[in-house]
């Protein structure tokens, strides 16, 4: 039997020992740590959507500003040549005392590519309106500046303001084109000769 009992040491020295049986708790910091890290992404993600959905906004309502300054351009262009369209901004002799920004901006304001436009940042405010202040009102509009150029020792600029409907127009007009973005601050798209 002392023999059977050896044999029997040696057959079980080879099998492996059962692992011992524990029971399994959750660990909360980890899983606080995983919920943190994934409210986290879904917020970053929500915030770069918005962030990208307001640069978008902003780009649009920059091409509208643009397409305003080209109209005016094309206008400028013909005022010169004495081709104008519109009376009330046409550049004549007889009428270069009286020729003022209010009613060629009235007539401007009635071309459909101009009327057709709407505020793209903020659907409820007007799409043209006074320089921007950094109000929710001046969210989105499109601002028109007139220019006056100044000399001073030798060097030149031009002084920006914004238009009133009696500034005289009688002679080629710097303007500025601008639009308000989202925080009410002004966003120059171009500056023309008018």
């Amino acid at each position: 039997m002392a023999a059977n009992s050896e044999l029997d040491l040696h057959l079980d020295a080879g099998r492996p020992e059962p692992a011992p049986q524990t029971k399994h708790k959750t660990d909360v910091g980890a899983v606080a740590f995983l919920t943190t890290v994934v409210v986290s992404m879904i917020g970053i993600a929500v915030l770069a959507g918005n962030i990208f959905t307001a640069a978008h906004h902003l780009e649009n309502a920059k091409r509208n500003a643009e397409s305003v300054a080209h109209t005016l351009t094309a206008i400028g262009v013909k005022r010169k040549a004495g081709q104008s369209d519109l009376p009330h901004c046409q550049l004549r002799e007889e009428n270069a005392g009286k020729l003022t920004w209010g009613p060629c901006w009235e007539e401007i304001s009635h071309l459909p590519e101009i009327a057709a436009l709407v505020n793209v940042l903020e659907p409820d405010n007007p799409v043209f309106g006074p320089p921007c202040d950094g109000t929710d009102e001046s969210i989105g509009l499109i601002t028109i500046e007139k220019g006056t150029p100044w000399f001073s020792a030798g060097t030149t600029g031009v002084t920006y303001a914004a238009s009133d409907n009696e500034d005289s127009i009688a002679t080629e007009t710097p303007l500025r084109v601008q639009v308000c973005n989202r925080w009410g601050e002004a966003v120059k798209v171009e500056e023309i000769k008018f």
